[in-house]
């Protein structure tokens, strides 16, 4: 459940160019805007700022940032959403982060959001970007941690085995499919740590429910993982169709997973 770009021999689960996932990141915008534009609006973005939107997905925080600096720059390794876009201050751009240069110290702000757990060698991007910060420049990430999804103990019994069923067969597939790692955000800080000064974070979570956002991004994920899932054997056919039904259910919930937000400065 992620909007982001990979490189390297991993390869990114979801097709931007299905009409399935460009609902799906517009689901997840509407999930997790609130809690970035929260961290932008704390850091105070500047109307002479120059910003990188790392791994852009559907594009609104690129578009919230042009509402307020100066210029914005919009990358992914897939621009299919993004050519969508158009502002007179947007630069839509595809770029690979582990490997596709940047310009030395050009950027007052950079953001990414469920990125990194996509790469091979997440430390390596960061590298990259921090030498591409400005002195004084910011970088804010935020990824997903896993360990916090678990079904509401209201739902019953052999709904919520299935749901934690699946949710594992999910991550499971991910993980040695597709290289993703669906517990990157505990390590997000430490890593920004390495590269960064004055690192600080903060972690989030909601309440999923069905019939609402939550509901409707594990509907839009299974419907994309589904035949990955049941070949693994983590998980029958039966089951993920059960999740999917119960995804559109007003009684359906689980804790959402653990959105870490880590930030540091180029000193």
């Amino acid at each position: 459940m992620y909007g982001g770009e990979t490189a390297g021999d991993r390869t990114y689960a979801f097709d931007n160019a299905r009409a399935v996932q460009r609902e799906r990141l517009r689901t997840l915008e509407a999930l997790l805007d609130a809690g970035t534009i929260r961290h932008l609006d704390a850091l105070g973005v500047e109307e002479d700022w120059r910003c990188l939107e790392v791994g852009a997905g559907g594009g609104s925080i690129a578009l919230w940032l042009c509402d307020r600096a100066g210029s914005v720059v919009a990358a992914d390794l897939d621009t299919t959403v993004l050519s969508d876009l158009s502002r007179p201050n947007l630069v839509v751009k595809a770029h690979d982060v582990l490997q596709d240069d940047l310009p030395e110290a050009e950027f007052d702000l950079i953001h990414m959001r469920l990125l990194l757990a996509w790469l091979a060698d997440p430390r390596h991007a960061l590298r990259r970007l921090a030498r591409a910060l400005k002195p004084g420049g910011t970088l804010i990430a935020e990824e997903m941690d896993f360990v916090s999804v678990v079904p509401d103990p209201h739902m019953p019994g052999q709904t919520a085995r299935t749901f934690a069923r699946v949710a594992a067969a999910h991550n499971a597939v991910l993980a040695e499919e597709h290289g993703f790692d669906p517990y990157y955000g505990r390590r997000v800080a430490a890593d920004l740590a390495c590269e960064l000064s004055d690192v600080a974070c903060e972690g989030r979570a909601t309440m999923w429910r069905g019939a609402e956002a939550g509901g409707a991004i594990w509907r839009l994920t299974l419907a994309q993982l589904r035949d990955e899932i049941v070949e693994s054997g983590l998980a029958t056919s039966a089951e993920v169709a059960a999740i999917v039904e119960r995804s559109g259910d007003p009684g359906f919930s689980s804790v959402s997973p653990l959105v870490m937000a880590a930030w540091g400065r180029r000193a």
